[in-house]
């Protein structure tokens, strides 16, 4: 039992005895920690889930492991209740995001462990009515092809039992001007009520985001960002070498 939660299971969400709304955060690294700082300090009864019991433990002492200027300056005025049992806090949560790696292998190919076992512990913890946003940097089709067919896995259906959505993270680590905060966002949704959901919590949060035409586009602008800063950066890196 965590202390002043409803913990007993049933197949809807559930709410904090305290009014708020309930979000759960995985992954707790530069992009995750960020965010669950805004969300509590935004109101919302915040966990963190990760998989490194020494995250958990800076994050449950407050301390900015990450040396985010954002992060410096909120964690020690809020609570994020951080963990590494799954059951603890995705249940009770209306909204669950999901900001774990995406790395690639040896072979250059996208490594999606962290997305599949993320999925799966969500999936694990499915309840009808949550709002399921995933962050992590995915290529176009993963929405669709790999995460959909993990929680739909149960008979459970996306737009009717849960909602499923993509808003690709932004983060530019160092960067004092942009921040979680501020950064402009794009959703991509799997059906139009995931994507009126997904808004629902970036406009409770005061994220400014656009509506994309699907998932696929949300996948592919996150692709090509990613790849415009790297030709940029390659490319400056060869004007230093001229020069």
């Amino acid at each position: 039992m965590v202390a002043g939660i409803n913990t007993k299971k049933s197949d809807d969400v559930s709410t904090a005895n305290t009014g708020k709304k309930i979000v759960t955060i995985i992954g707790l690294g530069y992009v995750g920690l960020p965010l669950a700082c805004l969300c509590a300090l935004k109101g919302y009864k915040t966990y963190g889930f990760d998989v490194n019991e020494n995250i958990v433990n800076f994050v449950n002492s407050k301390t900015n492991y990450i040396k985010d200027e954002f992060v410096e300056s909120s964690l020690k005025n809020i609570n994020i209740k951080a963990t590494t049992k799954s059951e603890e806090c995705m249940p009770l949560s209306q909204y669950i995001v999901m900001c774990v790696p995406t790395p690639v292998d040896d072979n250059y190919m996208p490594d999606l462990s962290y997305v599949v076992s993320a999925s799966e512990k969500i999936a694990k913890n499915l309840r009808n009515g949550q709002v399921i946003i995933v962050e992590s940097t995915i290529n176009p089709g993963v929405m669709r092809e790999v995460i959909l067919p993990i929680l739909e896995k149960d008979g459970k259906k996306c737009g009717k039992d849960f909602y499923l959505i993509h808003c690709p993270e932004r983060i530019d680590p160092g960067n004092l001007k942009w921040d979680v905060r501020n950064l402009p966002r794009v959703i991509g949704n799997i059906t139009p009520e995931c994507g009126k959901k997904g808004k629902e919590f970036y406009d409770s949060i005061s994220i400014p985001v656009m509506m994309l035409s699907s998932v696929e586009a949300a996948e592919a602008t996150k692709i090509i960002e990613n790849t415009f800063r790297d030709i940029n950066i390659a490319f400056v890196n060869e004007l230093a070498k001229s020069f």
